[in-house]
């Protein structure tokens, strides 16, 4: 089911702080940033978001839901598998299950005459290191995703972007009039450890016009010590 290989050396690079916006109307900012959607699960979930376990019920059906076990902000936030109907039965701590394939998607939304694109979100982990995974991708077929992962133990929450002017394999997104992106958590058939992986905080943006300030990049930090990033290539089912 995975396909990276641990062996590969990680990509190290200096942590970004990303933007936060509560709102999910697209709005323009000062700076021509315009969010596209952002999410930080203290209204009604999934709304827009497609949430689905990719392989069915074959080894349980766990996806990402909202609960209040951990939040950055506020009282929740999203857990990789605390929904479906295995994972609405998981308590707060309970160990993530093996062969985990848990799907968090938006799409399609447009970056016609858009001059950069971001995908920002805030993410708690504590995973087998090189193992299991939350991955942050986008694809542009709704089927094949690209983007990169991040696999270990956060220690807290961390930053993670995914620059939507430059992803793995696919390049630049910025004027094709469908995008999908996808937050997915994957685990394989040996060691679990407690929860796995949350995120918050959620920004999806584009800059309309100009220069916009505050652009986070593409390869945030990992942590020598406690985390490594894999480049990412999936597929769901269509």
């Amino acid at each position: 089911m995975n396909n990276y290989s641990p062996g590969l050396p990680p990509t190290l690079t200096p942590t970004p702080t990303p933007t936060r916006t509560p709102t999910h109307i697209p709005t323009a900012t000062s700076s021509n940033w315009v969010t596209i959607i952002s999410e930080n699960f203290e209204g009604s979930f999934p709304g827009q978001w497609n949430v689905f376990d990719n392989d069915g019920a074959t080894n349980g059906e766990y996806y990402w839901a909202k609960r209040n076990c951990r939040a950055d902000t506020g009282s929740y936030s999203g857990w990789a598998v605390g929904g479906g109907t295995n994972g609405a039965a998981l308590a707060c701590g309970s160990s993530y299950p093996s062969n985990s394939d848990s799907w968090m998607e938006y799409g399609p939304f447009s970056l016609v005459g858009a001059s950069a694109a971001e995908f920002n979100f805030r993410l708690w982990m504590n995973s087998e290191s090189g193992f299991d995974l939350v991955c942050r991708t986008a694809s542009v077929n709704n089927l094949n995703f690209y983007g990169t992962c991040t696999s270990g133990n956060t220690a807290g929450w961390i930053d993670r972007t995914l620059n939507l002017n430059s992803v793995p394999t696919l390049g630049n997104l910025l004027g094709q009039p469908n995008v999908w992106i996808a937050l997915i958590f994957e685990s394989d058939s040996s060691v679990t450890l407690s929860e796995g992986g949350y995120v918050d905080n959620i920004v999806l943006r584009k800059c309309i016009s100009g220069t916009c300030t505050g652009l986070n990049g593409s390869t945030p930090a990992s942590e020598p010590d406690r985390l490594m990033e894999f480049q990412a290539v999936r597929t769901r089912p269509r």
